[in-house]
């Protein structure tokens, strides 16, 4: 490479010198110095020459500070999957299999037309409502992998569930945080999680319409299940079923799972008469099924002579938690004064009834004869029965309700002539 050209140095300028050689290495002639000319970085200072400081070329840019990334943002959290469901029921749903079946296809369907499936069983207390849709629910899990939500909209003892409580009581299930002094928000944080998901929300002893109603979207990816007490005729496009007491042979096929064919058979006439007092009534035989196989010492004939004495029936059909009198009182204490009052005086005759006989058996009401067994009827308090004339609608009460309410009757006055 050749030698770069030296700019002469004026007169009198330091003359540069030599730059002494290391032991073994040739001296290196010392580089002439123009004045204001910057030598390049790396070049050997004369002696007795101040070093010049380094400065870029011209037009020549500072090399940007290296800048450090970001750290990357955390993956967000995946989406709250609820499995709130409770234990299916282990015994076999004599009599129900049918229904179960209807419920969990509805259920699971993927068609996608206007509104999503919203499914309704109701019935009387003790009816076996809650065991049905719970069987249903764990029929269909795998269709809605985003999560199962469980409500007990009316637990013992307390007040019913709000709507805007149970709106928020869900959003939190599906990991959201509800605005409790918004309650529009929260209803459309609900609405965006169930569009957006394939949820099942199962809702237990449902009052009134009002309570579903937040859950409806229309878009069909999640479905609601309800067990209500009364009819929700108002809820659009529902798929209701209304169950009631069993037939005798479906009754007995309940006794029998929970205590043995062996047992049932060697006193079939004693089973027949435990089905009978129970009036096919489900949470009553399977108390009467579970009050057997605890004392596997006792005869059915014992337990079917202690239930024949109606006024001590409810009290007999009551093991650990379960009772047909709490079942009931859970139905009854909410109910509008007149309606209890109607059902007790309704009590104190087995007879069936209809619109004529309701001035001579009722104390007056709000409601006229007509619109009185409309509201008990929808309430799943009596159930019609086969009239003498087709023109005419009879009515009784159901039996649980009737025993519990001539309970009632009896520590009350009687009604003046």
């Amino acid at each position: 490479m050749p030698t770069p050209p030296y700019v002469a140095a004026p007169p009198g300028a330091p003359t540069p010198q030599a730059v002494p050689a290391s032991p073994g290495v040739p001296a290196q002639p010392a580089m002439p110095v123009t004045p204001g000319v910057t030598a390049p970085p790396g070049t050997p200072t004369p002696p007795g020459v101040p070093a010049p400081p380094y400065a870029p070329a011209p037009h020549s840019e500072a090399a940007p500070p290296v800048q450090q990334a970001p750290p990357p943002l955390p993956a967000p959290s995946p989406p709250a999957v609820p499995a709130e469901l409770p234990a299916a029921p282990r015994h076999r749903l004599v009599g129900r299999e049918a229904v179960a079946g209807e419920l969990m296809a509805h259920l699971a369907r993927r068609d996608p037309g206007p509104g999503r499936p919203v499914a309704v069983v109701v019935g009387p207390p003790g009816a076996g409502k809650t065991a049905l849709v719970l069987r249903a629910a764990h029929g269909v899990r795998e269709h809605f992998p985003d999560g199962q939500v469980f409500v007990d909209l009316h637990p013992a003892d307390s007040l019913p569930v709000p709507p805007d409580v149970l709106v928020r009581r869900v959003v939190r299930s599906l990991g959201g945080a509800p605005a409790a002094e918004h309650p529009e928000e929260s209803r459309a944080q609900l609405r965006n999680a169930l569009s957006t998901r394939r949820v099942l929300v199962v809702l237990d002893n449902v009052d009134s319409e009002a309570q579903v109603r937040p859950l409806l979207v229309d878009d069909g990816r999640s479905a609601v299940l309800v067990a209500a007490r009364r009819e929700l005729s108002a809820l659009p496009e529902r798929f209701s079923r209304r169950i009631g007491a069993l037939e005798e042979a479906d009754a007995l096929g309940a006794l029998t799972d929970l205590v043995g064919a062996d047992r049932t058979g060697a006193e079939r006439p004693a089973a027949l008469s435990i089905v009978r007092s129970c009036a096919g009534l489900p949470l009553a035989v399977h108390i009467a099924g579970l009050w057997l196989t605890a004392r596997p010492h006792r005869r059915l004939r014992d337990l079917a002579d202690r239930l024949a004495d109606e006024r001590d029936r409810l009290a007999v059909l009551r093991i650990g938690d379960l009772s047909v009198h709490a079942g009931v009182t859970a139905y009854l204490r909410l109910l509008p004064p007149p309606l209890r009052t109607a059902i007790r005086e309704l009590a104190r005759s087995r007879e069936d009834f209809g619109i004529p006989e309701i001035p001579a058996r009722v104390t007056p009401s709000p409601w006229p004869p007509a619109d009185l067994l409309e509201e008990l009827l929808h309430r799943q308090l009596i159930h019609p029965v086969p009239a003498a004339r087709q023109d005419r609608t009879r009515y009784r009460l159901y039996d649980a309700v009737r025993l519990h309410a001539a309970e009632a009757a009896r520590r009350a006055p009687a009604r003046t002539p």
